[in-house]
């Protein structure tokens, strides 16, 4: 496939061709299209930590609808109706704050403060955390996710413990 048969394939649209609405007892996400009403439309970010406001729009037999290139120049509405389901279907919670972190041997118990309130969970080895840039991405031992935004933002205390342990 070649790059331009990608690229027509992700089928990007400008935020004002389209209008999402959810229905938040049932958690359904509609979509408006082309003069098309779709349901049940799932929404995909394939780039959850270095690219979230990419996403791609999927029918419920999960064909590609269309893709998003920067869903913060939705409407108003259809952010708020998206932003609300992925936050359900990616959540990551943010670290604002290392209480503690203890290394043995190659097992790391972390106890945070995250924007949901306080966390504690385990990693086995160095391998579990992925810097890219100034962003901290942590994967412990059941697969889930946590993310430092911005290492330099946080307290004194917390970057000194990232610095003398990784």
């Amino acid at each position: 496939m070649t790059l331009k048969t990608f690229i027509e394939k992700l089928n990007i649209v400008r935020p004002e061709e389209i209008s999402i609405c959810l229905d938040e007892e049932k958690n359904v996400l509609f979509l408006r299209y082309k003069n098309t009403l779709y349901q049940d439309v799932v929404p995909e970010r394939p780039f959850p930590i270095s690219y979230p406001e990419f996403v791609i729009l999927k029918d419920s037999k999960g064909d590609d609808i269309c893709s998003i290139k920067d869903i913060r120049k939705l409407d108003d509405k259809s952010r708020a109706s998206l932003e609300k389901l992925l936050d359900t279907l990616y959540f990551i919670p943010k670290i604002l704050k290392i209480i503690r972190l203890e290394a043995t041997g190659d097992r790391f118990e972390w106890e945070t403060e995250t924007e949901r309130g306080k966390r504690t969970f385990t990693t086995r080895g160095r391998r579990s955390i992925l810097f890219l840039g100034n962003k901290m991405v942590i994967t412990d031992t059941d697969d889930n996710l946590y993310q430092v935004e911005d290492i330099g933002a946080l307290d004194e205390k917390s970057r000194k413990i990232i610095q003398s342990t990784f």
